[in-house]
């Protein structure tokens, strides 16, 4: 299982090894992602499908609109909007589902090149890219074009998947399934102030969201790793980590350029014992998990994400067996001055059932 299975990894490389996997996220955008990249397709369905587009000499006029959503505006002219609309609804006609799916994910995966946005760190930036409207569709048709190549080498390669690999929309905190599983390999999301509703808000927004409301609900909803995340579950039998506890008062002491900073961390650590709680109850005996995480540094503190989470794993009913390095990460461009290179630890932390 991944419970946070975001762009699907996981699940790509359990297809690729023969593993049956199941995936869950809160972000709906992720779902069908995920399972777009581990579906079978029909080559020669999506060949002829592609050629069909290519021979479409005029476009209906849209009969919808987007969402009124002001980073829309900021994001696409109105030419640039209709030509997108356009080939949407050009999509949503392809009667075969899985076919359908592959040509709205190609069709996603074009909105940030075709826009004035662009994403940077734990936001989206607002650039100025002048794109010419007539290149939208050809871009998108070699967009298509690409990604059938990728899936036939794929085939090629790899044969037909006799696996089952499923992603479904659910939060880690409580997670939907009666499923054991006999390993759990994830990353949640980090403690680093990135917000995910807002990186691929245009994603969400084309297919995902209806309205500015429902695109805030899911902001708040997920998991306490940014500042406008809310509390959405009680929290009960979780005991703060002494090395926490103890950090979060020297940062009390040092002063952050954001107070809700400290309330973000004391709150990503609470949801993930809920998340490692979760993880523990669908874990069969002997079961392990491998958690990819990383350390952050807030008002000159470095923060052992790592090892607290090691820690806040027993509580979880987990008996820890390891924290493996990944990699270093190097300091955000607004740290860079006060502390210029000095990295932050990627790690794989283990647990055993």
């Amino acid at each position: 299982m991944d419970s946070f299975c975001g762009g699907g990894t996981t699940l790509l490389a359990c297809k690729h090894a023969g593993v049956n996997a199941h995936g869950f996220d809160i972000l709906p955008f992720s779902v069908f992602l995920s399972n777009v990249k581990t579906k079978e397709f029909d080559i020669e369905n999506l060949k002829e499908t592609n050629k069909k587009f290519g021979e479409i000499n005029k476009w209906t006029t849209p009969s919808s609109a987007l969402p009124d959503i002001l980073l829309l505006k900021k994001a696409f002219n109105k030419e640039t909007e209709q030509q997108l609309l356009q080939i949407k609804e050009q999509i949503m006609q392809i009667e075969d589902v899985e076919t359908r799916d592959f040509f709205n994910l190609g069709f996603l995966s074009i909105l940030e090149s075709v826009s004035n946005t662009s994403k940077s760190g734990g936001f989206l930036r607002i650039v100025d890219r002048n794109i010419q409207v007539e290149e939208i569709k050809n871009l998108f048709l070699d967009r298509i074009q690409k990604m059938i190549i990728d899936v036939d080498s794929y085939k090629k390669i790899n044969g037909q998947a006799k696996t089952e690999v499923r992603a479904f929309h659910g939060d880690a905190r409580e997670i939907p399934t009666t499923n054991m599983y006999d390993a759990i390999i994830t990353s949640p999301p980090y403690p680093n102030r990135h917000d995910y509703t807002r990186i691929y808000a245009l994603e969400l927004v084309f297919d995902f969201v209806k309205d500015n409301d429902e695109l805030k609900k899911i902001r708040y909803d997920t998991l306490r790793s940014h500042v406008e995340a809310r509390q959405k579950y009680e929290v009960n039998g979780y005991k703060i980590d002494p090395t926490l506890k103890q950090l979060i008062n020297q940062m009390e002491k040092n002063g952050v350029n954001n107070p809700q900073v400290i309330d973000m961390l004391k709150g990503y650590f609470e949801d993930m014992y809920l998340a490692l709680l979760e993880m523990s109850s669908h874990l069969n005996k002997n079961g392990k998990v491998a958690l990819v995480v990383s350390n952050v540094r807030f008002a000159g503190i470095n923060i052992p994400v790592d090892e607290i989470l090691s820690e806040i794993g027993k509580q979880a009913g987990l008996k820890p067996k390891g924290i493996w390095l990944a990699r270093y990460r190097g300091n955000s461009s607004q740290q860079m001055k006060t502390y210029r290179r000095t990295p932050s630890r990627e790690s794989i932390v283990i647990w055993e059932k």
